[in-house]
């Protein structure tokens, strides 16, 4: 492999580029990594999250066309393959490489939640408590992989690779996954999670948005006797209800919509949970089931709401990056490609805040499509209107700002570019 001609291109990808300025968190977080220099001689652990970031920008869902634009990227050298598949793949299936980024997240999440504002900084009873969502998706497997399920006489999930997905609420963006290729259920996925000690289950009286696949009340029990985290989910109707109690709901603008706040014991829980019954801004009724005793009523349900934010979340890795099917067959290479994903979520947050938000500027036309949203009687929001002055935020990155990285990575990096090319696109639909 001729490392020099590698060398080049990525020299001419990243230095003094866009995606050079997207990647430069990256390459700080790394740099607290120790024996990122040693990974391998050929493709740097640098280089291999930036190829990576720059696939999921691109949408690329084959490694050929990844290697066909850094073959015809200099054409005076294009017979000189600068990286060829074999060496990319068997760095996407490097357990040590999967180490090194597993490492890399903290000082990134570090670096996120010292730079980007705080969604919940207006909700003064939450006291900077960790909010986070959890929820799962499922992956196509690589054309390399051959799929072997339970009717089959195996152990594969036939939706596809389960990816198990943790989301920041207050940060707006992806913070960690578990990855596994087994048919099990989403309770016995979130107690092997719960068992690294690096897991977001273990982080001291964080505050949990779950589905109601989720509803394990021995697990959530004792995270809450040992951590106090709790959880807020919606509740399932073969939950067996032993007593009921009525608490008080304070005349508060929050708790609007809220009809009954009840203390109740359930059959398989020995510790008190709270059943909430709340009316939408539609008229749909909802019961909100926790253990967190200490929030309105009114604030439990809207919190819930923002669980939504990671479906948008999906929804950009499904459509928009290339994390809708695998790159590789192996655990590792999965775990790689979705924690790139994560990677790139983070850097695109991160460049639009400094760039655009530190002046004053964000997603302006999908901000005024939430507020007619939010006003209309036919296209209609659940959200309470209590909510929307202090939550202005939106969930999703549009696509056509997406597209101004895919198309414009290798420009040379300026105020004078973002405003001129960035900008229009955070204010109206082109």
């Amino acid at each position: 492999m001729d490392t020099e001609r590698l060398t080049a291109v990525m020299d001419s990808l990243m230095n003094q580029t866009v995606l050079g300025e997207l990647l430069a968190p990256i390459a700080r977080a790394l740099a607290q990594v120790r024996g990122t220099d040693a990974v391998s001689r050929v493709l740097s652990m640098a280089d291999f999250i930036g190829l990576g970031v720059l696939r999921h920008l691109q949408g690329m869902r084959t490694l050929r066309e990844q290697v066909q634009l850094l073959l015809h990227w200099e054409p005076g050298t294009a017979l000189r393959v600068p990286l060829a598949r074999s060496t990319w793949s068997d760095a996407l299936s490097s357990r040590r490489r999967r180490a090194v980024l597993q490492a890399a997240m903290p000082p990134l999440l570090t670096e996120a939640r010292a730079v980007l504002p705080d969604r919940l900084a207006k909700f003064p009873a939450l006291q900077g408590r960790p909010v986070y969502a959890m929820d799962g998706t499922y992956q196509s497997e690589s054309a390399h992989y051959g799929r072997c399920t339970p009717r089959q006489g195996g152990e594969d999930n036939p939706k596809g690779h389960a990816l198990l997905s943790f989301y920041d609420v207050r940060l707006g963006c992806p913070a960690d996954v578990y990855v596994d290729t087994r048919s099990r259920h989403e309770t016995a996925l979130l107690r092997d999670y719960d068992q690294s000690a690096q897991a977001m289950t273990r982080h001291k009286g964080a505050l949990w948005l779950v589905d109601r696949a989720f509803i394990d009340a021995a697990f959530w029990d004792g995270r809450k006797k040992r951590l106090g985290v709790t959880m807020i989910t919606r509740m399932k109707c073969s939950l067996c209800i032993d007593s009921t109690e009525g608490l008080a709901v304070a005349d508060v603008p929050a708790n609007e919509g809220v009809l009954k706040d009840l203390r109740i014991t359930l059959r398989s829980s020995r510790q008190d949970w709270r059943l909430i019954t709340f009316r939408s801004r539609r008229g749909h009724l909802v019961e909100f089931l926790t253990n967190e005793f200490k929030l309105e009523p009114g604030l439990i349900a809207f919190l819930y709401s923002r669980r939504w934010e990671e479906e948008k979340c999906f929804d950009t890795w499904k459509n928009d990056f290339s994390q809708a099917k695998a790159w590789g067959a192996s655990l590792a290479a999965i775990e790689n490609q979705v924690r790139l994903a994560i990677v790139t979520s983070l850097l695109v947050a991160l460049l639009l805040h400094r760039r655009m938000g530190q002046h004053g500027i964000v997603d302006e036309k999908a901000l005024r499509k939430q507020d007619r949203r939010q006003t209309s009687a036919t296209d209609g929001t659940d959200r309470p209107d209590w909510s929307s002055p202090v939550f202005r935020y939106t969930s999703k990155v549009s696509r056509q700002v997406l597209r101004f990285f895919k198309h414009c990575f290798h420009k040379p990096a300026s105020q004078a570019l973002y405003e001129a090319q960035l900008r229009p696109l955070l204010l109206a639909y082109l």
